[in-house]
């Protein structure tokens, strides 16, 4: 007698042997069964439709939104996820805007948090840069093009009304101040004169001149030189911020920076206004060991966040591994080439990417660390002119001054490893010559959540290109604009980038020998001409007889002068020996062959073991 049961496949496949077991006694038949169900199942997926199923499930999990922004399909690609990516278009009906609100205390001279009422105050609209708003007809839509940001940053600067009176007050204090000018400067020529007159033995004398104690707390001093009269001026707060002219615009925003953070959270900077040191120059010595560069100049830079690089006398010494110091004066080869280990270390530890570099976040890493960085880079600037050539010239750009380009995708393209950018490259000029297995493949590995047409390529890189090197990177991008905008330095990034970067024409330029024609000296021009531009062993070359990779020049902007003399060496002491505090290359005289000379050079140069001494 049968029993039919009326069970569904998926409970068969679920059920065990000893449930199958009640239904169907016989082993074979349970056997049976099981095969068939084997042989009904799906077949493997090939990688293609196993790809493809992967973007389909990203685009399933997220509500699909219809995008109404009013560029064309084709400058816009099709995107399902259900947070739009916002725009950089000037031309859209609504922006975002970020409003931040600052007052000046007049007591304190700088920013701090408001609390009192608006009617109270002089009020003032600044942009993201704290700069007034003063042209009537600047538009959002011309800011936004301007700044090239996605949400623009605007600022309410106020500062607290006087009344009638204590305007009055201010007036006649001016003109008592002004009155007082006159009779300071008035005297200071009378002085002035009277030095010239100076018998020629006063040449190392200093003569004080005292002017009223109301308006400078310290004396001015003028010091005698053998030839021609030096005026030193201390400077006083006074002379950056009046305290009595109330019409005077409000205090130059880089005196008192201030910031706001990727969330749109303001953020008041804890760190002392960039104004001029009263203070007297000092020592100040960096000592690190050599392979811990990186982690110790770190550390001394975040615990002395005073120096004054401009004024102060700073020094570089480095220890070997045995402990003992290196033979080496500090004429600025020490410092070139502490900065080039910090960066060679830096670019290894602290970044991603592969021609070009952005910073990324380590859990060993700080706010204060990333400061820290921020001050080792106006460090090389201000006492080397270097800069980290390797970085992105966006994210520097932004670092340094808070803006950058909005075209990314020139950059990223040197970002990303060099096989993904030629494939990238190839489908931007012709989708339909790649593998578009490939493509895929890449695009999944950056996060890809659209589906990729020939029309919107170009748009879903750069979006890909700003998530990775611009939102990524952004809390370490503020932290080192916190510190750099404080020394106001003046650096054309791009420019700078292209000037130092190392290439074989701009060595051999700045190579001198008095013995040209020597089989030595034409050996190393050919050994540097076969060296390609920015790479690896160009960067060593140049580091090996300069102690920097990258090419620096002095004052006029010529590059420095690389020294080669020829030298007799023979036998085992046979080999190149660079001076890099002075740039000095000591060449062996004589080499049986080029190859011969190639195979020194290169053991000398793959050792990576310099250590440094007089020149």
């Amino acid at each position: 007698m049968y029993h039919y049961f009326q069970i569904d496949e998926d409970a068969v496949r679920g059920m065990s042997t000893s449930d199958l077991e009640e239904f169907l006694p016989r082993k074979g038949d349970r056997f049976a069964l099981k095969d068939f169900f084997a042989k009904s199942e799906v077949k493997p997926k090939t990688k293609k439709e196993s790809l493809m199923d992967q973007l389909k499930d990203r685009l399933r999990s997220s509500k699909r939104v219809r995008n109404t922004d009013t560029r064309s399909d084709e400058d816009e690609p099709h995107s399902s996820s259900t947070r739009k990516t916002p725009k950089l278009s000037a031309k859209k009906p609504m922006h975002k805007v970020h409003l931040g609100w600052y007052h000046f205390d007049e007591n304190q001279k700088i920013y701090l948090q408001p609390a009192w009422e608006l009617n109270e105050m002089d009020v003032e609209l600044t942009d993201f840069q704290l700069k007034p708003l003063d042209d009537e007809e600047t538009t959002l839509g011309d800011i936004i093009d301007r700044a090239k940001l996605q949400y623009v940053h605007f600022y309410i600067r106020t500062r607290q009304k006087q009344s009638d009176e204590e305007g009055n007050h201010q007036e006649r204090k001016k003109e008592e101040k002004c009155i007082e000018n006159k009779s300071a400067n008035q005297q200071l020529d009378d002085t002035e004169d009277a030095v010239s007159n100076a018998d020629d033995k006063a040449g190392q004398s200093v003569i004080e001149h005292s002017a009223d104690s109301s308006e400078y707390d310290k004396p001015r001093e003028f010091m005698i030189g053998d030839n021609h009269d030096v005026d030193v001026l201390k400077p006083d707060l006074k002379e950056y911020i009046s305290e009595d002219d109330n019409d005077s615009p409000l205090p130059d925003p880089l005196l008192f920076p201030v910031w706001e953070d990727s969330l749109g959270e303001v953020s008041f900077m804890r760190t002392e206004p960039a104004l001029p040191s009263l203070r007297e120059p000092k020592e100040f010595g960096i000592v690190v060991h050599r392979g811990q560069v990186m982690k110790e100049l770190i550390d001394i830079f975040k615990q002395n966040v005073d120096v004054d690089f401009t004024r102060d006398n700073i020094s570089a010494t480095i220890i070997l591994p045995n402990g003992e110091k290196e033979l080496a004066f500090d004429n600025g080869g020490v410092m070139r080439d502490l900065l080039t280990e910090f960066w060679d270390d830096f670019y290894e530890k602290c970044t991603t990417g592969t021609n070009l570099r952005v910073p990324c976040l380590r859990h060993d890493m700080e706010a204060a660390d990333w400061r820290a960085v921020g001050r080792i880079i106006a460090l090389g600037w201000i006492t080397q002119k270097i800069i980290p050539i390797r970085l992105s010239k966006n994210f520097l750009s932004s670092s340094l001054y808070g803006l950058a380009s909005s075209n990314l995708r020139d950059e990223f393209l040197e970002y990303i490893p060099l096989s993904e950018s030629k494939i990238l490259s190839q489908a931007l000029e012709n989708m339909e010559e790649i593998d578009r297995d490939d493509l895929m493949e890449i695009l999944s590995n950056h996060e890809c959540k659209v589906i990729v047409t020939r029309d919107n390529l170009g748009a879903v890189i750069d979006q890909i290109a700003h998530m990775e090197m611009v939102q990524e990177p952004a809390f370490i991008r503020e932290c080192l604009f916190e510190v750099l905008i404080t020394y106001e330095l003046e650096i054309d990034v791009e420019n700078e980038v292209q000037k130092i970067t190392p290439t074989p024409k701009k060595l051999l330029a700045s190579l001198e020998c008095d013995e040209v024609e020597s089989d030595s000296f034409k050996y190393l021009k050919r050994y540097i001409r076969e060296i390609d531009t920015d790479t690896k062993a160009m960067r060593t070359m140049l580091r090996y007889l300069t102690a920097s990779d990258v090419m620096l020049y002095d004052s006029d902007g010529n590059f420095f002068k690389i020294k080669v003399k020829l030298v007799d060496l023979n036998g085992f002491s046979r080999r190149p020996v660079a001076h890099t505090c002075g740039r000095v290359l000591d060449l062996p005289r004589m080499y049986e062959s080029y190859p011969v000379f190639k195979s020194e050079m290169n053991a000398v140069l793959n050792a990576n073991i310099w250590v440094m001494d007089f020149a």
